[in-house]
């Protein structure tokens, strides 16, 4: 598989990682739909797609909300059927201590990081299966066991499971679900570490594996 006319739909495509691999992907020739919160973000996004030459469409939607999300896929298969998902949206908030820790702050950390995935990949998996291909990357984490972190932590092994399982259930099918650990980023929720540019090639090899792939690995970049 290649990226040129594939539609790809990338949570949290407004800004940082997702932003990044959205417009790479446009690079490629790819289809791109850039889900979101924050409206006028992703319609930025969607604009650098078109720029670099891919096709950019402006989804948004709230990846913890049930209804936002099947609202959201709806919308973005009038592009057409969704070939490939890239679960990047996720948070890293609530940096205190476990006993500290606000149970509300949990629950935010846990449905951004973990539910949103299962939701994006509990609506568009059927239809991957019915068309007997799709590539689905989960973006995780490279330290899963950081002090005044646990929530994240937890939520990014959380995500970690839930590809393999996943990847178990599809043996015999050509959908291909990896997860990915790229290294610490300079994004709005990290300051210092790599620019996204520099990892989003690695993940977009992922994005387009020829069938056949090992599928449920937690894939490291360094």
């Amino acid at each position: 598989m290649d990226l040129k006319n594939k539609i790809i739909l990338i949570t949290g495509a407004g800004s940082g990682l997702g932003k990044a691999l959205a417009v790479a992907a446009g690079q490629a020739g790819a289809k791109v739909i850039c889900a979101g919160r924050r409206k006028e973000r992703i319609q930025q996004t969607a604009d650098e797609v078109i720029k670099a030459g891919g096709v950019g469409t402006a989804v948004q939607m709230d990846v913890t909300d049930p209804k936002s999300v099947e609202k959201g896929v709806k919308e973005a298969e009038k592009t057409g059927s969704i070939e490939i998902l890239i679960n990047n949206a996720g948070i890293i908030t609530g940096l205190k201590a476990v006993q500290e820790l606000p149970i509300e702050e949990w629950d935010k950390i846990m449905a951004t990081n973990v539910r949103g995935p299962y939701l994006l990949i509990r609506a568009i998996l059927p239809g991957m299966i019915q068309r007997g291909v799709g590539r689905i990357v989960n973006i995780s984490a490279p330290i899963k066991h950081l002090p005044k972190a646990s929530a994240y932590c937890a939520s990014k092994c959380a995500l970690d499971s839930l590809t393999k399982a996943v990847g178990y259930e599809l043996k015999g099918v050509d959908v291909i679900i990896n997860a990915v650990e790229p290294p610490f980023l300079d994004t709005e929720m990290h300051k210092g570490g790599k620019r996204p540019e520099e990892v989003v090639g690695q993940i977009l090899e992922l994005a387009a594996l020829e069938s056949g792939s090992q599928s449920g690995r937690i894939v490291k970049i360094t």
